[in-house]
């Protein structure tokens, strides 16, 4: 399809999901493993293709995408200028081990340009969680120590050494996890916090990490990892003073200072990373989801000394059989242009400002929601059963997804903090769009069953 015949708001010809979506979902079911995602199971829903802030699913229902593809395709879907550099790339080569190439080359310098001036070498890898794993094993190596402090909420990946950084039922029978990580508390900050009140938080997180350090932990940890905002734990911003501090005590002990932008990076939060709202640079950056165009990606990126120090520093040490392969360099290359120089990340600030406080005007009053919270189009509505003042249950989140979806809204997630992550092109008229609908759903399917 032509990309001037897709539509900028859903067009629905069937119920959603339709027929043809269940029928490819529960076939595929027979052939692939359970522990799927859930808002895939819940939506029974099968997409074909995409372009800009919309998908089509296998009925030809034509859905705006709230998720993005849960935090990837942060330039959107169909880019054509991806779409023909990964073809032209898999015409010369797909694949030679890690063996250097000129088209990694420029991505390497690309990278570099956009990404903290602490950053002047890069693992190049296959997912977040890689690059999570990779970077315990960097700093393991830099430091000579074997410990590591993470925060409750943060979320890392689903591999050992990641879960042993995150806490939440996603632990559960897993066990033993890595020794030596401490999940310590992060201030959990909302939107109708005072200044008073961020600093009152702040101040009892630091107490709180202070004692872990110092009690808990046999020497100085390796490392500390952080979300600058906690994604998939909440959408919970970290002030820059709890940042600030980390900075200050990992500087004092020798502790690297490592930033999890997975989530949070590649223009998601209104700049190229959520850690330029502070003045704090990482020691260590973690990226992946929305850096390669939908391409399987991650990253560490540091200093030289940090990077290759130790036995990490050796040859073979943290190769990679497909990592930076010259396919995905090629596509991150052109995703990284749509970023810097197509006006997505200024999209993303400037529709996210209008569809939070659109969402505020919307939803304030409503006693089933709790706070709305975020930075540009990373936005969290948290829901509340108004009689207790707890989190709703899995069930109404379920009830509440199923019912966006039928009205031609496709959100990922499946928790009571519910995310709203669409491609940063996202227009004021799907904005607007989108969050009258948010509201007509909480109202349909919330306010009354959380009273």
């Amino acid at each position: 399809m032509e990309k001037s015949q897709w539509p900028e708001l859903p067009v629905l010809k069937t119920q959603v999901p339709g027929p043809l979506s269940k029928r490819i979902f529960w076939e595929e079911r027979g052939l692939r493993s359970s522990g799927t995602s859930a808002g895939s199971q819940w939506s029974e829903l099968a997409i074909i293709d995409g372009q800009g802030c919309m998908i089509r699913d296998a009925d030809d229902n034509f859905l705006l995408d709230a998720c993005s593809g849960t935090v990837v395709m942060n330039i959107g879907h169909g880019n054509e200028q991806v779409a023909r550099a990964v073809f032209e790339q898999t015409k010369r080569l797909t694949h030679f081990y890690d063996f250097p190439s000129p088209v990694r080359l420029s991505f390497l310098k690309r990278l570099k340009e956009v990404c903290p001036i602490s950053c002047e070498s890069f693992l190049l890898l296959n997912s977040g969680a890689e690059a999570v794993e990779a970077a315990l094993r960097v700093a393991r190596s830099a430091t000579g120590r074997h410990e590591f402090v993470s925060f409750r909420n943060g979320y890392h990946g689903r591999t050992l050494g990641a879960l042993s950084l995150t806490s939440g039922a996603g632990r559960k029978g897993l066990g033993p996890l890595i020794p030596g990580c401490y999940i310590v508390e992060a201030p959990m900050i909302t939107g109708k916090d005072s200044q008073l009140d961020v600093s009152e938080k702040v101040s009892i997180c630091e107490k709180g990490f202070l004692s872990t350090i110092n009690e808990l932990c046999t020497d100085a940890p390796a490392a500390v990892i952080i979300e600058p905002i906690q994604g998939a734990g909440g959408t919970h911003p970290i002030p820059n003073e709890f940042l600030s501090f980390l900075r200050t005590i990992c500087d004092e002990l020798g502790i690297l200072l490592v930033f999890d932008e997975i989530l949070t990076g590649a223009g998601r939060t209104g700049k190229m990373w959520a850690h330029q709202d502070s003045d704090v640079q990482p020691d260590l950056l973690i990226a992946g989801k929305g850096m390669a165009g939908g391409l399987p990606f991650g990253m560490v990126g540091g200093r030289s000394s940090i990077i290759n120090s130790g036995n990490m520093g050796m040859p073979t040490r943290n190769s990679s059989t497909f990592g930076g392969n010259p396919v995905v360099c090629a596509a991150g290359l052109e995703s990284i242009e749509a970023l810097t120089t197509g006006g997505l990340i200024e999209n993303a600030k400037k529709v996210g400002e209008f569809l939070i406080n659109d969402l505020k005007k919307r939803l304030g009053s409503k006693s089933c929601v709790k706070d709305i919270r975020g930075r540009g189009l990373m936005i969290g509505i948290e829901i509340q059963d108004a009689r207790t003042k707890t989190l709703i249950s899995m069930p109404l989140v379920r009830e509440f997804l199923i019912e966006i979806m039928k009205r031609g809204v496709v959100i990922s997630s499946s928790s009571p903090i519910i995310r709203i992550t669409p491609p940063l092109s996202l227009s004021m008229n799907q904005a607007s769009w989108l969050s009258m609908n948010i509201e007509e759903t909480i109202e349909q399917v919330l306010e009354r069953k959380t009273h």
